[in-house]
């Protein structure tokens, strides 16, 4: 008997996503700390960008975002001019917003809970982190100072990258410990914003699933 063929739309989407954040968040600081600090972050943000891109697919504005924050991750590294990595980071922002907002309408728009569906709801929460931690990056750039980072943060190279990150997700998690702090009104501003849109996200996404969830059993 022969075998039925696997639809691609049952293949998981997001979990080679989700992986990728998180061994970015995980092994970017500990490569960072033994003296590739520059080097090691943007070698992991090419992989979570790549698999950005295939979790939402090779359609035309998919293909668009990813060519040209790939782009401008390259010409930063080569080029480590001002304006070079002021436009790069924008171009990271407008590429993971669009991968965020496509992920959040595919999760919402499925009538099944599946272990796909709660991988592309966890991806969207580490994806509003990235997207947060990319806004501060660009703020400190344009405006040094606006965060205290504490010397033991600073990377090879004055690298601040990974203290950032952290410091968005222990905002978008509301933890706050403290170490690392907003040090003017513009950075407190996206650090409050950025909590309360974490905490919205998780109250309204359970309840869509779990809501969806009951449905289908009943």
């Amino acid at each position: 008997m022969a075998r039925r063929p696997i639809a691609i739309d049952r293949l998981p989407q997001y979990g080679t996503l989700l992986g990728a954040m998180l061994l970015d968040i995980v092994v970017t600081p500990m490569v960072a700390a033994l003296g590739a600090g520059l080097l090691a972050s943007r070698l992991m943000m090419v992989v979570v960008l790549v698999a950005a891109f295939f979790a939402v697919g090779t359609r035309r504005a998919s293909v668009a975002t990813f060519l040209v924050a790939l782009g401008g991750l390259v010409v930063s590294s080569l080029w480590t001019s001002r304006t070079a990595i002021t436009v790069e980071l924008l171009l990271r922002m407008m590429f993971v917003g669009y991968v965020s907002a496509h992920v959040l309408i595919q999760v919402l728009q499925r009538r099944e809970v599946t272990a796909d569906t709660i991988a592309g709801a966890a991806c969207v929460y580490m994806l509003l982190g990235l997207l947060w931690a990319t806004a501060y990056l660009l703020l400190e750039h344009l405006h040094p100072g606006s965060f205290v980072i504490p010397p033991a943060w600073r990377l090879t190279g004055n690298e601040i990258g990974p203290a950032l990150t952290y410091f968005s997700y222990v905002t978008l998690t509301t933890v706050g410990y403290g170490d690392v702090t907003p040090a003017g009104p513009a950075a407190g501003g996206l650090a409050v914003v950025e909590a309360a849109v974490g905490q919205l996200f998780l109250a309204v996404t359970i309840a869509r699933l779990v809501g969806l969830h009951i449905a289908r059993r009943d």
